[in-house]
């Protein structure tokens, strides 16, 4: 028997034997194919990610809901809102005289005295960019974490280290009422702002105590309130903050021709609070503009000196979540 060589090397003529390869053309071809289908990779794992970082928030925004529709329900109003955001003077407790006796509460907004505030009287709506600079200043920082999560451990009296100013030691509050105060009983806590994606920072300061639940970027969850006018007759009235309705705000006033208005959102044009998350970007479109350069830019945002204030502060509040609701007070 013949042994068989047809698997060894071929011979060319002249007796050379052909090496077989790939060409450079090929390997090119083969890497080119690779990089794209990395590139393809991970593009759907971006994507993924983000999905699942928007699920994330999605899921600590119900949380917050919740929490927020147990305290209404509980105790018929809404988290008052703390004056920490006050222009002249930003603060978290008040001082009171009772009887001779000093003793703290809550420093909140009122319907009572504090209603031109609450119906947006104090700034100038531009409706050509409605987030402009910051200027409405109807939210808190720390509503959701005094009385949301009841974490604020300021003494009632200066006397009294023992007796906390919302009635409760640790987590949870005595019964609230709508000027800052609180009476005796136990309630709460509403939310659980102790993990990953939902965090409180305390500052125990006896001048200005703060209680700020942050989300997973370390970024203050807002915490806006409004008060609609007496008689509501079109979305004017409703005094509802630019930054709950986004860069579009003006698309509903009735300063827009009416075959140019959008339909409003029922469940917004019902509202009277309303709770803000920065989402990935960390910004809300309020900042500064240099501020919201630098966040967008951080996200791989393309933004140049050609982009208008008014485009940077609709893409900074494009990734912000927004949950609002309604109460009584």
């Amino acid at each position: 028997m013949r042994p068989d060589h047809s698997c060894g090397p071929t011979k060319r003529p002249g007796g050379r034997r052909s090496r077989r390869g790939f060409s450079l053309i090929q390997l090119l071809v083969a890497l080119g194919i690779l990089a794209t289908l990395a590139g393809i990779l991970l593009a759907a794992m971006a994507v993924a990610r983000r999905a699942a970082v928007r699920g994330a928030d999605t899921q600590i925004m119900g949380t917050i809901k919740s929490g927020l529709e147990a305290f209404s329900a509980s105790f018929d109003i809404a988290p008052p809102l703390v004056k920490d955001r006050s222009l002249n003077d930003p603060k978290t407790i008040v001082k009171n005289l009772v009887g001779g006796d000093e003793f703290y509460s809550i420093a909140v907004y009122t319907p009572a005295a504090d209603a031109n505030f609450l119906r947006g009287a104090n700034f100038t709506l531009n409706l050509n960019n409605p987030l402009d600079a910051d200027r409405d200043r109807r939210y808190s920082e720390n509503s959701l974490g005094i009385y949301l999560a009841g974490a604020l451990a300021a003494p009632i009296r200066s006397d009294k280290a023992d007796v906390p100013i919302d009635m409760v030691a640790g987590p949870g509050i005595g019964r609230p009422n709508l000027s800052g105060g609180f009476e005796k009983g136990n309630y709460g806590p509403y939310i659980d702002a102790d993990s990953r994606s939902l965090r409180l920072v305390r500052n125990d300061d006896k001048d200005m105590p703060t209680a700020v639940v942050q989300d997973r970027n370390g970024v203050a969850v807002r915490y806006y309130r409004w008060l609609k006018n007496k008689t509501v007759t079109t979305w004017d009235d409703l005094n509802i903050p630019p930054m709950v309705v986004g860069p579009d705000y003006a698309k509903f006033h009735s300063s827009t021709p009416a075959d140019q208005r959008d339909q409003p959102d029922p469940r917004i044009t019902a509202a009277n609070w309303a709770f803000v998350m920065a989402g990935p970007n960390r910004v809300f479109g309020d900042e500064p503009v240099d501020v919201l350069v630098q966040a967008l830019r951080s996200v791989g945002a393309s933004v140049d000196e050609s982009t208008s204030e008014a485009a940077l502060r609709a893409r900074a509040w494009e990734d912000n979540l927004v949950e609002v609701g309604s109460a009584i007070h």
